[in-house]
This record gives C-alpha cells, sequence and structure tokens, in this order.
C-alpha cells in the first residue's frame, strides 16, 4: 500500500520553485517603486512647485497605502489568494504608468497611496501563498531570503533614478513611471506560471476535493491535507483584545515598536538618500550614494547568513545600538574627512540592512498559532506608521533644521528599539530557546 504524506512535508519541487519565483518578482518590483520615489519627486520639486510638506507627504503616500494591508488580508481569506496574486499587478502597472501624466500633486499623492494598496495585496497575498504551499521546514529560510530580492528592487530604483537623465522638466515623470516595468514582467510570469490556489484556503472554505486535486496534481497522490490541528471554535474565539492581554501585549508592543523604529530611519533615509548626501556637502552624492546601497545590500546577505546562527534579542539589541554608534559619531564629528563620513555611512548601513531580515521570521515567532495572523497584521501596521513618519518628517526636518538634526531624530529612533528590545524582547530561536530550557 502507498504511503501518504502530509503535503506540507513535501520536497522543493516545481510548483514551490514558481511561487518562489512570482514572490520575489513581487517584491523587486514593490521595492523599486517604493525607492523611486525618493529621486523622482526630489526631480519634480520645481517643475510641481513641491514646499517640502508636500515632497514628504508624496514621498510616504505608498507607505500610506500599505496600512490597508489590514483589509487585504481579511479579503484574501474571503476570496482566496488565487485572483488577487494574478491581478494586483496589473492595478500596480496601471497606476505606475498613470504618474506619467498627473501634473497636480493631489492627484499623485493619491496615485502613490493606490500603488501602496497595490502593494499591500502583494505582500500580503504572497507571503500566504508562499507559506501555505512550502515545507514547513524551508518556509522560514525562503521567506528571509525574500529580502535579498526587495533589496535589489530598492536599489535598482536608486541607480534608475540617478542615471535616468536627459528629459529635462519631464524627467522627473520617466523616472517614477519607471515603475510599470517590473510591474509588468511580474505580471507576465505570474500569469504564464499559473499559479493555483492555496489548498489550505480551500480546505477552509470546505472545499477538500479541490484542494486535493490541486496537491495531486502538483505534488504527487502520495500527498494529502494535513490534520487541523485546532477546531473553528477555537480560531473563532481569538480576538483583537487577546493581542493586549497581560499575557501577550508585551510582545505586541516589541513587535510594533522594533519593526517601526527599524524602518523609520531606513525609508527615511534610504528613499531621500540625494538629499541627505547634498546636505552632507559631499563631493559626489551619486557615488557615495551607489556605495551606500551596495553596502545595503552586504548588509542583507549578511543578516540572511547569520540570523539563524546568533539569538533573535541578542541580533535585536545589537544591531540597534551599533547603527545607532555610527549615527552618532557623524553627527558630533560634523568636519570629519569626507571618506571617514562614508565609511561610518556605509557601516551604518550594513547593520541597518541586516537588522531587516528578522522583519519576515521574527513577528510570527512572537505569537502562539491562534493569535498568529492577527498579531503579524497588528505589528506590520504599527511598522508602516515608523515607515511613513521616516519619510514624511525626513524632508521636512532637513528643510528647516538640516541633515544632522535629522541624523539626529534617527538616531533616536533606532535607541529607543535597542531599549525596549533590550527590556521586553523575548527570546524566540528554537535553536537557542531549546538550550535555554
Amino acid at each position: 500500500m502507498k504511503e501518504i504524506y502530509n503535503y506540507e512535508d513535501a520536497p522543493i519541487s516545481g510548483i514551490h520553485k514558481k511561487i518562489f519565483i512570482s514572490v520575489a518578482l513581487g517584491q523587486i518590483a514593490c521595492s523599486y517603486a517604493l525607492g523611486i520615489a525618493g529621486t523622482a519627486i526630489t526631480d519634480a520639486v520645481e517643475p510641481l512647485n513641491l514646499n517640502s510638506f508636500w515632497v514628504g507627504l508624496i514621498g510616504a503616500g505608498t507607505l500610506l497605502g500599505l496600512f490597508g494591508s489590514i483589509l487585504v488580508g481579511r479579503l484574501a481569506d474571503v476570496i482566496g489568494r488565487r485572483l488577487l496574486f494574478r491581478t494586483d499587478m496589473i492595478l500596480f502597472t496601471i497606476l505606475s504608468i498613470s504618474q506619467f501624466f498627473v501634473s497636480d500633486s493631489v492627484l499623485l499623492l493619491l496615485i502613490r497611496i493606490g500603488i501602496g494598496l497595490a502593494i499591500a495585496i502583494d505582500y500580503t497575498v504572497g507571503s500566504s501563498l508562499l507559506t501555505e504551499w512550502f515545507p514547513k521546514n524551508k518556509s522560514a529560510k525562503y521567506q528571509s531570503t525574500l529580502l535579498i530580492f526587495w533589496i535589489i528592487g530598492f536599489v535598482a530604483a536608486y541607480l534608475v533614478g540617478i542615471f535616468l537623465k536627459g528629459f529635462g522638466d519631464d524627467n522627473w515623470r520617466w523616472v517614477i513611471s519607471s515603475s510599470a516595468v517590473p510591474g509588468i514582467i511580474t505580471l507576465l510570469w505570474r500569469w504564464g506560471a499559473r499559479i493555483p490556489e492555496s489548498p489550505s484556503w480551500l480546505a477552509n472554505k470546505g472545499n477538500n476535493q479541490a484542494a486535493l486535486e490541486l496537491i495531486h496534481q502538483h505534488l504527487g497522490k502520495n500527498y494529502t491535507l494535513p490534520k487541523k490541528e485546532t477546531s473553528l471554535e477555537d480560531e473563532k474565539a481569538a480576538s483583537w483584545k487577546d493581542l493586549f492581554s497581560k499575557e501577550t501585549r508585551r510582545n505586541t508592543l516589541v513587535g510594533g515598536i522594533f519593526y517601526g523604529c527599524q524602518v523609520f530611519p531606513f525609508f527615511g533615509i534610504g528613499i531621500f538618500l540625494p538629499l541627505l548626501m547634498e546636505g552632507m556637502n559631499i563631493g559626489n552624492p551619486y557615488i557615495s550614494g551607489i556605495l551606500y546601497n551596495v553596502f545595503m545590500i552586504i548588509g542583507v546577505i549578511l543578516g540572511v547568513l547569520i540570523f539563524n546562527r546568533i539569538p533573535r534579542r541578542t541580533f535585536l539589541v545589537s544591531t540597534f545600538y551599533a547603527s545607532a554608534a555610527a549615527l552618532v559619531i557623524i553627527v558630533i564629528w560634523p568636519s570629519a574627512p569626507v571618506i571617514i563620513t562614508l565609511i561610518l555611512f556605509s557601516i551604518f548601513s550594513v547593520i541597518l540592512s541586516a537588522s531587516l531580515v528578522l522583519e519576515n521570521p521574527y513577528p510570527p515567532e512572537l505569537f502562539d498559532t491562534r493569535l498568529r495572523a492577527s498579531g503579524v497584521g497588528a505589528v506590520i501596521a504599527i511598522s508602516r506608521i515608523g515607515a511613513a513618519s521616516g519619510t514624511f518628517l525626513l524632508p521636512v526636518i532637513t528643510s528647516h533644521f538640516g541633515v544632522h538634526i535629522t541624523l539626529v531624530v534617527c538616531c533616536l529612533s533606532l535607541l529607543v528599539g535597542g531599549v525596549v528590545c533590550q527590556i521586553w524582547a523575548p527570546e524566540t530561536s528554537p535553536n537557542f530557546t531549546e538550550k535555554l530550557a
């Protein structure tokens, strides 16, 4: 008699590779759209007559749209993952192209918010599909690897922003609408790859037969659905209030604060890097910015390699304090030689980008199965406050108080994250909690 296995324990196969490439391309497209805003909007200041308030607000528009992730998660639970995953890049691409024809700052802001909503769909649904199709013992590894692709898109946006020139006052239009290119590539791949629905979602909707047919089609007939670990009553028992109960509120706050304190300086500095470099009187800000982004990629790769080799809590606390220390030296030594400033900025880039690796695996580990989806949703929502605040405030602060005050604010954000994690962050790494037990 043929032995039957849980499909979540199946080895990596063709369907897993198709889904991973689909999600990875989405990460590149989404991060590109986020990163391209800084250079494009800086170029649009004169043509659109933007002040620092509008520069910051439009720059933060996409991040504001990401608040829609809470609603998108609920929609994906109702109608499924496949439809949203295959169509969200249509919305993303149409909105990206429409930016080329806009001459009104309010309309541009609304389009950026719409792009943020499309990104929210991609993040939420893509992560769900990957988690629900991939083997349980491989999911965390592949989730952390996605950050490499996210950084590639973010850095590519910076490079396009500084090298795409020659269109005069319309240059910003070509730059900002260039996000349509990765959008189209992702869209074509997903439709060609014919990504299937999630078997877990189908089973949870009572359609076990359709779920089994997908599993047999893509993995083989010796795989089947897992047994449910919780009853429907248990799932209904979870509520948002539980996230702030005596037993859970510390983890909820740690998750939101650590995430928000990381992305505040990351997006604030990363998106408006040319503006910062100019304010620091660096001779060739574009070359310096390229170096900063190269070290960002190095940092992410380093983070992926080491995040499972040291305790989560140690990783968090040390990266917060070390990246803050690099900024402190830049602030208190404003007359430092340019080469010293660049070295310190590169160190900051490596450490901060390495720390971002924990943003995928750590939040789910803070909550038990019953509260995990709600907990991660709350953490992501709180983090968008940090990201949007950093992107909105940086050009305003730089315009009114100078670049060094901007770096002081970023430093304070990192110090708050470090202190909170040092006091409250629990150790969740399986490699180290077992040793402590």
